[in-house]
């Protein structure tokens, strides 16, 4: 689940990814390419980093679904406390994992290979996160689980934030409990922020 420019070259195949913003702005990072990949394009990430703004010091971020950890990335070089990569495909993660040891952040990251769905499901951790990141597999109507499953055990603190990537035209229906923030559309994809409000015990 960044800001980021992927070029394709005919021999390697291979992709980059490009911080845009931040302290590490304009730092690449390589991944073999992989039409399972669907890195967020760059004018949406812009568009996302503006409606969260551009300092994210002191915000722990769940990046689920990360692919290329774009989007956990441009979280770190924003101050990020603390970013959780959640990422099935091992290969995809030691390539996200290597390039935090790069950026010397490693002991502000936590990387879990392993299905998001899964994972989420056998949460019981007291952690809780102010902001995370939703970017599934398209046509498989993950989205809705997730958000139920994040509701019922709390895992965004309250007035925390939610943001998803989906295939546009999905008939995306938020609970009560989020209130959207801003939306937009681009392309074949649609962009979704909204901010989890928890019922008064």
């Amino acid at each position: 689940m960044s800001c980021i420019i992927i070029n394709e070259m005919k021999k390697d195949k291979r992709g980059e990814v490009r911080i845009i913003s931040g302290k590490w702005k304009g730092k690449k990072i390589f991944f073999n390419l992989n039409k399972d990949l669907r890195p967020t394009p760059d004018r949406a990430k812009e568009t996302l980093f503006n409606w969260l703004g551009q300092d994210m010091r002191s915000l722990n971020c769940l990046d689920l679904f990360s692919g290329t950890g774009a989007l956990g990335l441009e979280a770190i070089s924003r101050n990020a406390q603390r970013v959780t990569f959640v990422e099935k495909n091992k290969s995809y993660l030691q390539a996200i994992e290597k390039a935090i040891f790069s950026m010397d952040k490693k002991k502000d990251c936590d990387f879990i290979c392993e299905d998001c769905l899964s994972w989420i499901k056998k949460y019981k951790s007291s952690f809780k996160y102010d902001l995370v990141f939703i970017d599934p597999p398209f046509n498989k109507n993950l989205i809705q689980e997730l958000i139920e499953i994040i509701l019922d055990k709390r895992i965004l603190k309250d007035k925390g934030k939610l943001y998803f990537e989906y295939e546009k035209g999905y008939d995306l229906k938020l609970p009560k409990e989020i209130n959207l923030i801003k939306e937009k559309s681009l392309g074949g994809k649609s962009y979704t922020l909204g901010v989890i409000t928890y019922p008064s015990s």
